[in-house]
């Protein structure tokens, strides 16, 4: 006769085996830290120090360019914003990974505090520059579709407002960071997770698909209605070389959007992953290495979208090589 065997028994000797087999994540931990060290410390500071470099001067030359137009309001709030998302790259890379990240302050607090308090500054100003980066393209969008009346929509008064009101926004949340759920910061803290959540995700979400929508409308714009928008601004404007100048700075931004675009896209499909598939965590024992390596080349990606702008300021906009050639010409005859 053969031996029976319950659903019961069968169930809690599953259970029982899951319990003592430890579970082998994707990723060793030896390799997971590894890469982490090559991404923080080469990949991470090399790109945080790059931004720090271009956005400094890509803020100066937005000062000596002034800020009497909507697009220059725009690329110098976005520049500025970029500067504290590479300074705190640079924070967050140092502080937060070993073997600076085991050392103790002299009040005793972890080293990896800093990294985590500069991640609250960072986030936030990611979110910002997205923000921004989504405000340009809306209005260079309209711009084309609409260049009659864009000026009366977005006018540098209204920009700047618009510019005030997301930095306010991100700023409540970062003082929330730092007071609410007070220290330790380098600690898991649902409330501080939350604040994570409507400071940086959500927004950046949204701006995303704003600026995926909005970039895809404007070059489909740019190539059918070229004709019609030269003799329109020539209507509206009689500046000579005003519609070469409008379409030098829609391409800018253009190839700003796209730059967001591609490096935003990681760390949005993440994101949404996370959202259908709650084991896509950093706390995963079988998935958790290979999160925390993809989360921190998206992370480097981003901060590389905000140090790369000048390239293409510097490849569309002819003042700005005047002026930047200016800068470091007087710069070398004063070494000299």
């Amino acid at each position: 006769m053969k031996p029976e065997v319950s659903f019961v028994s069968l169930t809690s000797f599953t259970t029982d085996l899951v319990t003592v087999l430890p579970i082998t994540p994707i990723i060793s931990a030896r390799v997971s830290r590894i890469i982490e060290y090559v991404t923080a410390y080469f990949l991470g500071l090399l790109v945080g120090f790059l931004g720090v470099f271009t956005n400094t001067v890509n803020i100066s030359v937005y000062l000596k360019m002034g800020l009497s137009e909507t697009t220059n309001i725009s690329f110098f709030a976005l520049s500025t914003s970029d500067l504290f998302i590479s300074l705190s790259a640079v924070f967050v890379q140092f502080t937060f990974n070993r073997p600076l990240s085991l050392m103790l302050l002299p009040s005793g607090a972890p080293v990896s505090e800093i990294g985590m308090a500069a991640c609250h500054i960072m986030y936030p100003s990611l979110a910002c520059s997205a923000w921004i980066t989504a405000a340009l393209s809306i209005e260079r969008c309209l711009c084309i579709s609409m260049p009659l009346k864009v000026k009366d929509i977005f006018t540098p008064k209204r920009m700047i407002i618009l510019i005030l009101a997301m930095v306010a926004y991100q700023s409540v949340f970062i003082v929330l960071f730092f007071v609410s759920p007070g220290p330790p910061y380098d600690h898991y803290n649902a409330r501080r997770a939350f604040y994570y959540i409507l400071s940086f995700s959500a927004p950046s979400l949204i701006c995303f698909f704003l600026v995926l929508v909005s970039t895809t409308l404007l070059v489909i714009r740019l190539k059918q209605n070229l004709e019609w928008r030269k003799e329109a601004t020539k209507q509206s404007n009689n500046r000579p070389g005003s519609s070469m100048k409008e379409r030098k700075a829609a391409r800018s931004v253009v190839a700003i959007c796209t730059i967001f675009i591609i490096c935003f896209a990681p760390n949005v499909a993440l994101f949404v992953t996370s959202l259908f598939y709650p084991n896509v965590t950093h706390h995963d024992p079988y998935l958790g290495s290979l999160m925390r390596i993809l989360y921190s080349l998206s992370n480097i990606l981003q901060v590389l979208s905000s140090a790369v702008n000048i390239v293409i300021y510097y490849r569309m906009g002819t003042k700005y090589q005047e002026i930047i050639a200016s800068l470091f010409y007087r710069q070398r005859v004063k070494k000299g």
